[in-house]
């Protein structure tokens, strides 16, 4: 079965009974507070966790060794799942489930939405929906104990949501799903997403549409938008302070100083993770910014002139996320720790950060922040026709003809920046 996980693990198909026998005792004797040895395999990670004095899962890391290590291939590690006994739970691909009637009504009742089934196998499939999740609401099922059934809501907007019923003949409820390139939790906590909605089993399929349509969807886009807004922000600023910081001649001693790097490659190697997460939530924000403007904006004096250079971050942003493919299976596929293999990698990484720090000269942060600002305010709600927008703009051109006077006009107040650090 393919693995999310970024390091790359074994897949299960590789392993024998005689492996998962050996993960076992090695996890009892862990629990146990045993340092027991196994010939062909060692503990590297054992993780439990509990909610309410219920397992919600439980997982552990083993590193081949010996001659178990060399007949395995790159000498990946498996991880594997355990339930509450200690047992482990196999991972192997089974059919997707069918989708129950609900999902195809409310698909039907949502124009532009599709609806898919959610893997359910114990173990790493159930972990993985747990960790799709999109709130501090706790899960209702454990990575060994599925639900009764759960299917996925896409929606046109870029919305994700999640129909679970935890227990036959029990309530169905509404949940936020993690959206697409969802940024690092420090931003993705700060605004909430809606809170779960619960509705009778036998409810109506009409009225929980229209609560997705309604309530739910706006509020799901307005509070992605507020995380893509702050990472990207936050990643503007910080590549602002990386363009004016020190870099010290080569064969010059450093005294700590902030700011200040001992070579290029060190600035580039910090500015990667702002250049990462511009790759990742880059092209949601000039999506959102597209798709909310009108034909007024362009004809406005500050932000016509902002839009017309949208092309620009795009570029820019495209020959970024152009570098990090091309070197993505040198960064981040090579698995072994051999010295050979992490001087390679080292190098690899080297080479892309310097590549990505070239391109960033070319992305127009601080339009790009402003607009995303501008139209923070239009997310979530309907977008008017091209009509009701030439309409609107007509009516207002007449307004300020009616009031005009011969008096100056008062100086225009510039605009907006994206907040800057203090040094």
């Amino acid at each position: 079965m393919p693995t999310n996980d970024a390091v790359p693990f074994l897949d299960h198909a590789h392993l024998t009974e005689a492996d998962f026998a050996a993960f076992e005792q090695l996890f009892a004797a862990h629990r146990d507070g045993n340092d027991r040895a196994h010939p062909d395999w060692e503990l590297v990670l054992a993780h439990t966790s509990h909610l309410g004095g219920v397992q919600q899962d439980s997982y552990a890391v083993f590193r081949p060794i010996g001659d178990r290590g060399s007949s395995l291939p790159n000498h990946w590690e498996a991880k594997v799942y355990l339930d509450e006994a200690g047992r482990v739970l196999p991972e192997q691909p089974g059919p997707p489930a069918p989708l129950p009637p609900l999902a195809t009504a409310l698909a039907a009742h949502l124009p532009g939405w599709s609806a898919r089934p959610c893997p359910l196998n114990p173990g790493r499939d159930l972990a993985e929906l747990t960790g799709r999740l999109w709130g501090r609401h706790p899960s209702q099922w454990t990575s060994a104990t599925a639900p009764h059934s759960a299917f996925a809501l896409d929606g046109p907007g870029g919305e994700h949501l999640l129909v679970v019923q935890p227990h036959p003949d029990g309530q169905v409820v509404l949940r936020s799903m993690l959206p697409d390139d969802a940024p690092e939790n420090q931003y993705l906590w700060s605004p909430r997403p809606p809170d779960p909605a619960e509705f009778s089993a036998a409810a109506d399929a009409a009225a929980m549409a229209a609560e997705v349509r309604e309530r739910f969807a706006p509020a799901y886009q307005r509070a992605v938008w507020y995380a893509r807004t702050a990472a990207v922000e936050d990643a503007l600023v910080s590549l602002d302070d990386l363009s004016v910081a020190y870099v010290l001649p080569p064969n010059t001693r450093r005294f700590g100083e902030p700011e200040v790097f001992e070579s290029a490659a060190a600035r580039d190697h910090a500015a990667w993770q702002h250049l990462d997460v511009l790759a990742d939530q880059g092209p949601h924000i000039l999506a959102g910014i597209r798709a909310v403007t009108t034909a007024e904006d362009r004809l406005d004096p500050v932000i016509g002139p902002q839009l017309h250079r949208l092309h620009h971050a795009e570029d820019a942003l495209a020959g970024i996320r152009e570098v990090r493919i091309r070197w993505e299976t040198l960064t981040t596929r090579t698995a072994s720790d051999d010295p050979a293999t992490t001087r390679i990698r080292s190098w690899a990484e080297d080479q892309r950060n310097s590549e990505a720090w070239s391109r960033s000269a070319w992305v127009p942060g601080m339009s790009l922040a402003v607009l995303a600002q501008d139209v923070t305010r239009r997310i979530g709600r309907p977008v008017p026709s091209r009509e009701k927008q030439v309409e609107a703009a007509v009516a207002r051109t007449e307004r300020r003809g009616a009031s005009f006077t011969a008096e100056p006009a008062p100086a225009a107040s510039p605009p907006a920046t994206a907040p800057r650090r203090t040094r």
